[in-house]
């Protein structure tokens, strides 16, 4: 069997948020951060928010998009009502209007209020999205300004940290899979329903599976597969940390169908490249489930000792599970 794991490797190497670009984003976000904090400080009259990046930004699995633009999150935390009880707190209005008028005129598009966050674009390159937290001293989590539904529990921090304690577990392996099914649905997705990155990202580090630590085509293509059997028997995805919501209510049969179909197709046609004797004919089925962003190999070509974890079956395609399920 064709060895591909350098080659997804490589694959990775090109998605992946590159250095420069993240000193750029982080640049442009910290000067957004003092604009805000001097609006705070000489409009407002209150202490600073403090801040706090969250989102595949922080859990370093950001991919460079084929089109479009960048997404990166920073909430805010406003630390001067946070000894006040809730009943106190201004309407959730209130605070995305103060944001609002902080960041006005940053960018030549002017920021957009959306229902969870206040949104600044940097057109056609990325937008960088800021929710609006309060934390009460008394609170064991924060509270979401959400424009239409006030105050809801949230805590992205428990999230961040959940998922850095299973790649410490598990391995950066896992942040790399986050990544190919980012890939994968930028290059599927269309106009069909994919689950968002934040899910991806949840159903990879549930359905991580061990033994495939040098081999990464096969362990994208197990977990790909552990991913389908339980979405398959009950599409449901429980939030890992507080608070414990069902992530995937919103999704019609439809919808359900379409994605399960794109997921089956995806690992039969991953089970066929695993199979092929020759790199150049696995990776031309990696093209056509990545696209043209996927390598092609260089000679010579390097053979994969036949480990026993890869055969064929009926639709859709196994993936013989030597390691367990985490």
């Amino acid at each position: 069997m064709a060895q591909c794991n350098h080659l997804f490797i490589e694959f990775n190497n090109k998605i992946k948020l590159k250095s420069e670009k993240k000193k750029s984003l982080r640049k442009s976000r910290n000067a957004l951060r003092t604009k805000i904090q001097s609006y705070f400080d000489n409009t407002l009259e209150v202490s600073n928010p403090k801040f706090w990046g969250q989102g595949s930004y922080m859990m370093n699995t950001t991919i460079e998009p084929i089109e479009g633009e960048y997404d990166i999150d920073d909430g805010i935390y406003l630390v001067h009502l946070s000894s006040k009880k809730e009943e106190e707190w201004p309407a959730t209005s209130t605070v995305h209007n103060w944001i609002l008028k902080a960041v006005d005129g940053h960018t030549s598009t002017p920021p957009v209020n959306k229902n969870t966050c206040i949104r600044i674009i940097y057109k056609n390159d990325y937008h960088i999205d800021f929710p609006i937290y309060i934390k009460g001293d008394d609170a064991d989590h924060p509270k979401l300004a959400h424009k239409t539904k006030g105050w809801i529990d949230s805590d992205p921090k428990a999230l961040t940290n959940w998922f850095n304690d299973e790649v410490t577990v598990k391995g950066d392996q896992l942040k790399r899979i986050v990544r190919y099914l980012k890939a994968w649905k930028d290059f599927k997705k269309g106009d069909d329903k994919f689950p968002s990155g934040m899910v991806f990202t949840i159903l990879a580090a549930n359905y991580f599976i061990e033994g495939y630590e040098d081999d990464d085509d096969a362990a994208f293509v197990a977990i790909a597969k552990e991913i389908y059997n339980n979405l398959n028997s009950s599409f449901s995805l429980t939030r890992p940390v507080f608070p414990d919501e069902e992530l995937l209510a919103d999704w019609s049969e439809t919808a359900k169908t379409n994605f399960l179909s794109k997921l089956s197709t995806l690992v039969t046609n991953g089970q066929k490249a695993l199979e092929k004797d020759k790199q150049s004919d696995a990776s031309d089925i990696w093209i056509k489930i990545f696209g043209e962003r996927f390598p092609k190999p260089n000679p010579p070509e390097e053979e994969r000792v036949n480990k026993g974890y890869a055969f064929q079956t009926s639709t859709p395609a196994v993936i013989g599970n030597h390691g367990r399920s985490s």
